[in-house]
């Protein structure tokens, strides 16, 4: 006997999408057959349902210090909205703090995290330059304690950024402890000298901002980077991918055969810069800065060629008071949008618009970023012996994204109703959302240790 049978949904697996019924036993997928043909203590009505993979977001920042604020949210604020949203499974940046080092940063986000997040979780190493060679030594050790990712930033040198030695560094590392390293990609040079160029112009607002850090300086750092791990013989993953020109970069390097994984964001999808014209600009602040429409159309079309592999989201949780009180100068304006609630269903809403099938929602939300983050063969699809993690859609629900259950009175999609709404959100096994309201058990999320990793 089965625990639960969602009967009645078009099912999206790796393979294929059709209705079916979907089993779960011991809180994994124990069963996919014809609908009618199994049976269990709980049966769930989803007809007229799409059954998607849970989620799997690897780019997100809680908590997190950014020079004398503080994000938001917590473990417990921060994935009650994911798990609205469909997402399922989380990887945090543990950026270490002054004086920290990556083992250090790591083990506080452990502490921060047990028993207070309600999906499941993992931590991506960061390496910055306090604490540098410490960490770097420390790579070994986390490795073997079932750390797989490594993140670096070529920007904000006099907070966390590191140099391009320090980084070659670091991606030898990750090549001999098989760790995956993931790089924010901006030449610091570049962005300085434009930040210079808006002091000089006056042009200190939120557009300054856009047009201080130029894709040029995106592109540039991802064919430094990609040469660099080249040589490392390392893998790579270039996240928040904001460019037609950096994606097209990514796209050479993988028709040359390079292991270069390509991540963007629902920011630089589904918005363009005249958010920056609005009198609120700065609320849309956040670095790389969100583009003009022809990066957008390039990187929807870099998304059909598969140079993109993931969608994630970058969620980084301020508020209004937060971002508008240095409105004057984006050079003071906190960095980052918030978005874990959102970035599911801006996707179901590319479906019902035609810009993406369900299998690509699977894929670029769930599928790959688990297998980029060595999550698989746990997470990332419905699979016999997968966890049973999964999403139930209502293609012909609304959903308005100006509204939300994150820690924040604003979010950057305001206005926009999407098409299609997620009902019920499963973890495991367990409905830990049920008509937009999270119903699960609190702190009922689990660690997750990263195995195998795909180049």
């Amino acid at each position: 006997m089965l625990d639960t049978v969602v009967r009645g949904a078009l099912v999206v697996t790796p393979s294929q999408v059709e209705k079916l019924d979907v089993g779960m036993r011991g809180g994994v997928f124990a069963a996919l057959a014809a609908p009618g043909e199994l049976v269990g203590r709980e049966l769930v009505d989803a007809t007229d349902m799409v059954l998607l993979p849970g989620g799997v977001d690897p780019h997100v920042h809680i908590a997190t210090q950014a020079r004398d604020l503080m994000t938001l949210d917590d473990f417990v604020t921060a994935t009650i909205p994911a798990a609205i949203g469909g997402t399922t499974s989380i990887v945090e940046f543990a950026i270490p703090r002054a004086g920290e080092s990556t083992a250090e940063a790591i083990a506080r986000r452990h502490r921060e995290a047990s028993d207070r997040a309600v999906v499941d979780y993992a931590f991506h190493a960061v390496v910055t330059g306090g604490e540098f060679d410490r960490s770097l030594g420390e790579l070994a050790a986390l490795r073997e304690a079932g750390v797989g990712t490594v993140k670096m930033f070529t920007a904000y040198l006099d907070t966390v950024g590191l140099t391009i030695g320090q980084t070659h560094r670091v991606l030898r590392e990750c090549a001999r402890q098989q760790m995956l390293p993931l790089v924010h990609c901006e030449t610091e040079s570049l962005i300085k000298e434009g930040i210079a160029e808006m002091v000089v112009s006056g042009n200190l607002g939120p557009s300054g901002h856009a047009r201080s850090r130029s894709t040029l300086a995106e592109a540039d750092a991802i064919r430094t980077i990609s040469d660099l791990a080249l040589d490392a013989g390392s893998r790579l993953y270039i996240v928040h991918i904001s460019s037609a020109e950096g994606a097209a970069e990514v796209a050479r390097r993988k028709a040359a055969g390079q292991a270069v994984l390509g991540e963007t964001c629902p920011q630089y999808l589904f918005l363009d810069d005249s958010v920056y014209a609005r009198p609120d600009g700065e609320l849309w602040i956040c670095s790389p800065p969100i583009r003009p429409p022809a990066d957008v159309e390039g990187l929807w079309r870099e998304i059909s060629a598969s140079t993109i592999d993931v969608i994630a989201t970058d969620h980084n949780c301020f508020d209004r008071e937060q971002k508008a009180e240095h409105r004057g100068d984006f050079r003071d304006v906190p960095n980052g949008l918030p978005g874990i609630e959102l970035r599911m269903p801006l996707l179901v809403d590319a479906v019902q618009g035609g810009r993406l099938s369900w299998s690509q929602v699977a894929r670029l939300a769930a599928e790959s970023p688990a297998r980029a983050m060595g999550l698989m063969p746990r997470k990332g699809a419905v699979a016999i012996g997968f966890d049973a993690d999964f999403a139930l859609v209502n293609p012909a629900g609304k959903t308005d994204l100006g509204r939300s259950h994150m820690a924040t009175d604003y979010t950057p999609f305001v206005g926009v109703v999407a098409r299609g709404s997620i009902e019920q959100t499963w973890l495991r096994g367990t409905c830990l959302v049920r008509g937009g309201e999270f119903i699960g058990p609190p702190g009922g999320g689990r660690h997750l240790t990263p195995t195998t990793f795909a180049g």
